[in-house]
């Protein structure tokens, strides 16, 4: 016969405790778990009064709270591999753990303060309910085994990064660097893609899935963005690869081009050159630079956002034995490299030449040495701190 536990008044204030109870039914009371204290339930816990968690509740039922949780410096811990059921009625946790496997299915919305810990299990939207991560809160892990199947929002500006993922399978998105007047911007993954009109340089888009950027608050003024791509065969390399978007489904994709791309069409990831603006992205194809000329990208933003960190030189690997000499607009040779790689011999905006010291914003010239016996390649760029 299944135990379960009414609470009339209960209070802890153990310094270590490890307590169980098959099922845990809060009626009207507070309840109020220490720090260093577990309490662990095999079955289900239901609050209809208050908790209190400054430590660490483990579930394997249902999280059933119709009362009042006060998150404090605690955690909630979901440890059953069967699915679970967890309703917080529009609560916030400070420390959410996904852990034993299964799906954790929540019915309202979630809100974390301080982390999202995905170890092992996936968290399942339904009623469209959202995760929503507070300014300043951590995600930690996320992998085939443990991310959300729904919305994910973030709110502030910076680098975010959604967990998402469908069908056992991790498809995360980073926007890097969001602009915008305190944005709460959300992240919906869905599949199959049903729009594969495409425009401009792209040459296809994938049917696989798509993704959705929404405002919920606030304004949005663009980001840059890291899409994953998993088994992406509709293209032949992943140096095809490129970040498209969209301003709805009903018209065609065009491409955001590619700053970079990491992996293969296996497990790999494609870094857009621009802004997304636009609600919808996709993974896209362009064709290949067959080109053996110099293209020398004139803007330059040192500030690790990921987009134009360095001054990227297309094809210069194409001539290893490169120098590539930076001037002011007074003519001071302010950096000097050999072998430029785009990788590990890069300009980021800081002198080499006598000293080290971060440059001023400004308009710069720059002189190539192909190496080659050919003519050399200059031109101008600007650079913004």
């Amino acid at each position: 016969m299944m135990k379960r536990y009414s609470l009339t008044i209960l209070s802890l204030f153990c310094l270590l405790t490890n307590l169980q109870a098959q099922s845990l039914y809060n009626n009207s009371t507070t309840l109020f778990i220490g720090e260093n204290t577990v309490l662990s339930a095999p079955d289900s816990i239901v609050n209809n009064g208050t908790i209190i968690n400054n430590g660490d509740i483990q579930v394997a039922g249902i999280w059933q709270n119709n009362g009042t949780y006060e998150p404090g410096s605690g955690q909630l811990t979901l440890t059953s591999s069967q699915p679970q059921v967890i309703n917080h009625n529009d609560q916030s946790f400070t420390r959410l753990n996904i852990d034993g496997g299964g799906e954790k299915i929540f019915g309202a919305d979630i809100y974390i303060e301080n982390e999202l810990v995905l170890t092992n299990g996936i968290l399942v939207s339904s009623n469209n309910s959202k995760i929503t991560i507070e300014d300043g809160a951590d995600i930690i892990g996320g992998s085939d085994e443990s991310y959300v199947d729904g919305p994910v929002y973030h709110v502030g500006n910076g680098d975010k990064f959604f967990p998402l993922g469908t069908g056992d399978v991790f498809l995360p998105v980073q926007l890097l660097n969001i602009q915008g007047n305190a944005p709460t911007i959300g992240v919906l993954l869905f599949s199959p893609n049903p729009n594969l009109e495409v425009q401009g340089n792209l040459d296809a888009v994938t049917d696989q899935e798509y993704w959705q950027v929404d405002v919920l608050e606030g304004t949005f003024e663009g980001s840059g963005v890291i899409l994953p791509i998993r088994d992406e065969f509709f293209m032949e390399s992943i140096d095809q690869a490129a970040v498209a978007e969209a301003a709805s489904l009903e018209v065609p994709f065009q491409s955001l081009g590619r700053f970079e791309t990491t992996g293969d069409l296996t497990t790999g990831s494609v870094t857009s050159s621009e802004l997304v603006t636009m609600n919808f992205l996709t993974i896209g194809a362009i064709q290949q630079e067959t080109s053996t000329e110099l293209n020398v990208f004139n803007a330059v933003s040192p500030n690790d956002d990921g987009l134009n960190d360095i001054l990227k030189i297309q094809n210069i690997t194409l001539f290893p034995n490169n120098i590539v000499t930076i001037y002011t607009r007074w003519g001071d040779k302010v950096f000097e490299m050999a072998g430029y790689d785009n990788n590990e011999n890069v300009f980021k905006g800081f002198s080499n030449v006598r000293n080290t010291k971060e440059l001023p914003e400004g308009t710069y010239y720059y002189v190539i040495e192909k190496g080659d016996g050919s003519s050399n390649l200059n031109g101008f760029f600007v650079l913004r701190n």
